[in-house]
């Protein structure tokens, strides 16, 4: 039997060039200036962003339950969840969440496509404030580090409740390394594979002067021990490069 060809991942933006402007360094926002150009920047600046998409259609497409939601938290500009409802065959309700309303009106653009056989509800709130619907999967892809560290664990907490048995969470963070050293030499790499995607020197450290203490990363381990204080039982690392990974961790299925 053969395979039927993959969906093609939607990348639409301009040309990400913001932090070779002069209006940073300033605190990194998702506003309107970065929901233009996002696609384009995650393309560049997150190492196998595009693997980590597809590979999360497959591990749903696998653990999706009939009469559950799919939940995107901080969709962005909603390429995961199109992704994942062009591959996914089985009728099904997303819900997708993100705290910018800009990034919100890029999902709703993208997301305009959908097949007919799936419903999308479009949520431009805090997640700390959203009530979650029962689920089976749970999307949480370059988020936690955005959130202060203290909600955390309340958050995984939150999604464990709302997993049916056996349901998952895909996490994508960057990570720190735990050792000196290690987290040196990741950054080290990390920035020559920005410069290798265009960015300039002033860009990658304006942009690094605009996350300081905005994007606040934990060690791969302390992700795991946050899943399991939350009740997760089985915990896997998916994918890997350097400073950035992705978890998997599912709820525990009934006996």
């Amino acid at each position: 039997m053969e395979t039927a060809p993959r969906p093609e991942i939607k990348l639409v933006s301009q040309d990400d060039r913001i932090f070779a402007g002069s209006n940073y360094p300033k605190p990194f926002a998702f506003n309107k200036e970065v929901a233009h150009v996002f696609d384009d920047m995650v393309r560049r600046s997150i190492p196998l962003y595009v693997d980590v998409v597809r590979a999360t259609a497959d591990w749903v497409q696998h653990f999706y339950k009939p009469q559950t939601a799919i939940i995107d938290i901080g969709c962005s500009t909603g390429t995961t969840t199109h992704h994942v409802a062009h591959t996914l065959q089985k009728p099904a309700h997303f819900l997708a969440v993100d705290l910018s309303a800009s990034m919100i009106e890029k999902a709703r653009e993208k997301l305009a496509d959908l097949p007919p056989r799936h419903q999308v509800t479009l949520l431009c709130q805090d997640i700390r404030e959203t009530t979650l619907p029962r689920a089976s999967v749970v999307i949480i892809n370059y988020t936690l580090q955005f959130l202060p560290v203290a909600d955390r664990l309340s958050l995984l907490s939150r999604i464990h409740e709302a997993l049916v048995p056996g349901g998952i969470v895909l996490i994508s963070e960057k990570v720190r390394s735990a050792t000196t050293a290690f987290h040196e030499l990741t950054t080290v790499i990390y920035e020559r594979f920005k410069e290798e995607q265009g960015y300039s020197r002033t860009e990658i450290e304006r942009k690094k002067e605009a996350l300081d203490q905005v994007l606040i990363p934990f060690t791969e381990q302390e992700h795991r021990q946050n899943l399991t204080l939350a009740g997760f039982t089985a915990i896997d690392t998916l994918m890997k490069w350097n400073n950035f990974t992705t978890l998997i961790a599912q709820k525990e299925p009934k006996a």
